[in-house]
């Protein structure tokens, strides 16, 4: 079969979704899913370090970057309806402190299974290793898809597989993701297909990515985590902030904190930036900078005769505090804490409140969670995810300029605009 009257391009969290409300909306409507991936939603499986942060109780107040444009999706198709609808397909969830939402089996496969297993029961095609290439619209209103099919190769067989189909829709969702994590599935070609419909694609890079540091620094503390601010200033201006945890690695920054402010840094340099980025770590954010005055000053007093690449191991872990001495001036090993001047204390003081990092940009998309750009939104309809160029055209999920921060906030836009763009299709 080869004409559905609803095709999704993209296996993909919002694809399934879309896929799954459509079929339940109207059980007489031919649904296929074309997936070029062997296995669809093979990126839900990487989320959450495979325990699938599925969405976050903050979600409907998050800041998305065009946030007026998710808005009604995420209004109509709230944390509280997106739990419910996963309760409908079998599966519960639990929260965290930080408002995290995970499967309650604490895997992303249980998630993926349920909205496979509802794909099967609503009889839903799936056809994975099919790769578009090509769309147009017809004369008559139906979209026309140029595909190509790996198909096994028996043992001694000539061919290599591969074989070319054109399928035909009367209504298309593209669903095919952005260009974060090609090795899951999204490797950009979705925008392609609507750029060949007509439409806009604004500039893509990395968000929610590790940043690339001045290496000589971060690498001496390789492998360790700290909690601490962070900060990013452009051209001297600071652009971005967060708090949470760092991990240095030999390339510079990852963790939590340093992924959340990467979208600005990112942004810079995709847009022409050349330099002028720095990343201030904040490595004692609980203390004012007083309070540690007074306390490595004490520690000075008291122990004059430590070593003062000790001064600071009751703040931060040893290999760090040697590190941020080093920067602060001290580096005469033979040294003695008592040995310290009150400028001296001050330079330490201010380089644990202020550790100024060079930032050189990102790692790419093959590293990142979310891509940042996409499809332009005002091209399509926020209340029904169709495209405002083309009839019968829609689009949800990460193909579309919107993107959240770390914490489940990207799954809930994709399952809520996918949820979305599949009740309207009738």
């Amino acid at each position: 079969m080869t004409e559905f009257d609803l095709i999704i391009v993209g296996g993909s969290a919002s694809g399934l979704c879309a896929a799954i409300q459509a079929a339940r909306m109207n059980s007489m409507l031919s649904v296929a899913v074309l997936e070029r991936m062997p296995r669809a939603g093979k990126k839900i499986l990487a989320t959450g370090n495979g325990r699938c942060n599925l969405s976050n109780i903050d979600a409907v107040t998050h800041p998305y970057h065009n946030a007026d444009f998710a808005k009604p999706a995420l209004a109509k198709y709230d944390v509280a309806k997106t739990l419910a609808f996963f309760k409908s397909l079998g599966l519960l969830t639990v929260s965290d402190s930080e408002g995290r939402i995970y499967p309650m089996s604490n895997t992303a496969a249980s998630l993926l299974d349920a909205l496979r297993f509802e794909a099967d029961r609503l009889h839903i095609k799936t056809l994975c290793n099919t790769a578009v290439q090509s769309v147009a619209k017809l004369p008559d209103g139906r979209f026309s898809l140029s595909c190509t099919q790996t198909m096994p190769v028996p043992e001694g067989a000539k061919s290599n597989g591969i074989i070319r189909t054109v399928f035909f829709a009367d209504k298309l969702i593209v669903a095919a993701g952005g260009r974060a994590s090609p090795a899951h599935g999204s490797d950009g070609s979705g925008h392609e297909l609507l750029r060949q419909l007509g439409h806009h694609i604004t500039l893509l890079f990395p968000a929610l990515v590790q940043l690339v540091t001045d290496s000589a620094t971060p690498k001496q503390m390789k492998g360790i985590r700290v909690s601490a601010a962070i900060s990013v200033e452009t051209d001297g201006v600071e652009t971005a902030a967060a708090k949470g945890e760092i991990l240095f690695t030999e390339y510079g920054l990852s963790g939590i904190a340093a992924m959340e402010v990467s979208r600005v840094v990112s942004a810079h340099f995709a847009s022409g930036g050349t330099g002028g980025c720095c990343a201030v770590l904040d490595l004692a954010p609980a203390l004012a900078k007083e309070e540690l005055y007074v306390f490595v000053n004490n520690i000075a007093l008291n122990n004059p005769a430590l070593p003062i690449e000790k001064l600071l191991a009751g703040v931060l872990p040893g290999r760090v505090g040697q590190v941020v001495c080093k920067m602060a001036g001290l580096h005469d090993s033979t040294e003695k804490a008592g040995m310290l001047t009150g400028q001296q204390l001050t330079a330490v003081v201010n380089t644990v409140k202020a550790l100024r990092l060079e930032v050189k940009g990102t790692r790419g998309f093959d590293q990142a969670q979310v891509t940042a750009g996409g499809a332009d939104v005002s091209e399509f309809s926020a209340d029904s995810m169709q495209s405002r160029k083309v009839n019968n055209l829609y689009a949800c999920g990460e193909i579309l300029d919107v993107d959240g921060g770390c914490g489940g906030f990207n799954l809930q836009w994709a399952w809520s605009s996918g949820l979305l763009a599949g009740e309207l299709i009738r």
